[in-house]
């Protein structure tokens, strides 16, 4: 097996679980060899605690990236720094793998889709761990099989995303526009939006109603109902909330062909119809059907959340070896980018917005929201 040399770059807490996860031997196919940080202090700590003594520190991220130490850098600072930080590594001869979100600003992240594109020799992913899911695996499966036919409504109620006050003060970038760039749809939600672009498609538009620090100190949403519209007339509800608990997880998918629902990441029901929706409606002489369906429930096997990030971790590793594309390419994660755009600019400005949107409407408004806090 093919052992690329993985850089870290940025020690704060989501990248503490990556290094647990190497130290522990659960990502195959790499090996952390360096470390970046502003923080010497945090470097020394993390080498001490999850590498070995040979693992170099680096307090300047470009001549880790030019040190020959590294194959792969994983950026895991903050939100607005993703993108240079990706673009720096390319430029370097480095693959990037990206915490999510990809960026803040979909303009900005299409510079890094340009680079990436000039440098075909090397791959770009970003860490949405969900599709590592078995759960969320076996949804695509059945999507891309047909099992559902057409896409009639997508509808994910997740509200079970419960943060505290004292979750939003535990940084000081949390929370503002400034520091975060976004709340719920940027951060907390967006692992959702983002497996909802990957089994339905990009939505052609959305109209967003946001609370703006709902019974929190904060700038961001923290409440969120969307509606989405796909071209081919298929329509989406995408409600989430970080205010409320114990909240609730359920994904609802609905084809010509029949139904799918997963709750709580795992339990499973689906409907199949003997006949697709359309002919039915167009042969049939009753007025309110039925139409005859079978019905499946089964419960995919439970996973903590480190097996899913040790999972996009070891697929972006394997996926450089075997030359072929990751779970979660960098163009995959500006789908669900450009709507989170677009609903800020809808719950801002009010309407349904395009997605995706004009270039930069979203920017422009962004710079008025960050000059405001």
């Amino acid at each position: 097996m093919t052992m690329l040399r993985v850089g870290i770059a940025g020690i704060g807490s989501i990248a503490q679980v990556y290094l647990g996860l190497f130290a522990a031997g659960k990502i195959p196919g790499g090996r952390v060899t360096a470390l970046s940080s502003r923080s010497p202090d945090h470097l020394t700590s993390a080498r001490d605690a999850f590498c070995t003594p040979d693992t170099a520190l680096f307090t300047d991220y470009e001549a880790m990236l030019h040190s020959g130490l590294i194959d792969v850098v994983m950026i895991c600072t903050s939100h607005n720094r993703h993108v240079p930080m990706a673009l720096q590594a390319l430029k370097a001869g480095v693959h990037p793998l990206i915490e999510k979100p990809l960026a803040v600003d979909a303009d900005e992240a299409r510079t890094l889709l340009d680079a990436c594109r000039a440098h075909p020799e090397l791959t770009a992913g970003v860490l949405y761990c969900r599709r590592a899911s078995t759960a969320y695996q076996q949804a695509k499966q059945l999507v891309e099989r047909g099992a559902l036919g057409q896409l009639k409504r997508a509808c994910w109620l997740i509200t079970n995303l419960y943060r505290t006050p004292a979750y939003h003060a535990s940084q000081p970038w949390r929370g503002s526009w400034k520091g975060e760039g976004g709340g719920l749809l940027l951060t907390q939600a967006s692992h959702q939006l983002d497996l909802l672009t990957w089994l339905c498609g990009m939505p052609s538009g959305v109209t967003a109603l946001c609370e703006f620090g709902a019974e929190r100190a904060i700038q961001v949403e923290n409440d969120v109902t969307l509606h989405l519209r796909w071209t081919d007339g298929a329509t989406g509800q995408f409600i989430a909330s970080s205010r409320e608990f114990p909240g609730t997880n359920r994904l609802e998918l609905s084809g010509s062909k029949g139904q799918l629902i997963l709750e709580n990441d795992r339990q499973f029901t689906l409907r199949r119809l003997s006949r697709d929706e359309r002919d039915f409606a167009q042969s049939t002489t009753g007025y309110f059907g039925p139409i005859p369906f079978t019905e499946e429930q089964w419960t995919a096997p439970e996973e903590p959340n480190e097996a899913q990030q040790a999972g996009i971790v070891a697929d972006f590793l394997a996926a450089i070896a075997q030359r072929r594309a990751p779970l979660c390419p960098a163009a995959d994660a500006l789908e669900s980018l450009l709507v989170t755009n677009a609903a800020y600019l809808s719950a801002w400005q009010g309407g349904t917005v395009p997605v995706p949107p004009s270039p930069g409407a979203y920017a422009a408004e962004l710079a008025k929201r960050t000059k405001e806090e």
